[in-house]
């Protein structure tokens, strides 16, 4: 499997995922951080809601579509927030079955940089602290998906905004 955006290893501690996208720091920022804008790229599109308390010490939950009457939840806690520079977060995977049995996965921490370039942000990821190989196997694959649904996202932005 080909990863346009991954730049660590695939399965390695940290995972690093970078990608140039179309927009401000700030606009990309926003993009990170605005719930209506996270179901639109987060997730392959089975995000059905985020709520996002954008404050050092507040939380964020993205709650995804059930799926054979399994939940999953991705939550954590804002660390350091700077818009349109820098965005620190810790992560913790809660996946619920049907018979109502959980299990919620230990913290690990992404670090999202964003710096102005000339052709718009360049962002650059690290997911850190993941405990186990098969789940960083995962999240590369994931992080990955977002980072291309995130630049469609934006350049279909982009020239709806030029249209208008």
């Amino acid at each position: 499997m080909t990863f346009a955006y991954l730049k660590s290893p695939h399965g390695a501690d940290p995972i690093i995922v970078e990608g140039t996208f179309p927009a401000s720091p700030e606009r990309v920022f926003r993009a990170f951080t605005d719930p209506e804008e996270l179901v639109q790229w987060f997730g392959n599109k089975a995000l059905k809601t985020a709520k996002v308390d954008l404050k050092v010490g507040g939380s964020w939950t993205f709650t995804f579509a059930e799926k054979d009457g399994e939940r999953d939840v991705l939550q954590g806690q804002y660390e350091e927030i700077d818009p349109g520079r820098i965005l620190v977060f810790t992560w913790r995977h809660h996946k619920e079955t049907a018979t109502g049995k959980g299990e919620t996965s230990p913290a690990s921490e992404v670090a999202i940089y964003f710096t102005e370039v000339a052709d718009g942000t360049r962002v650059r990821l690290s997911h850190s602290m993941v405990e186990s190989e098969s789940t960083r196997l995962n999240i590369c694959g994931g992080w990955d998906a977002c980072f291309s649904d995130l630049d469609r996202i934006l350049r279909s932005h982009d020239a709806a905004a030029a249209i208008a």
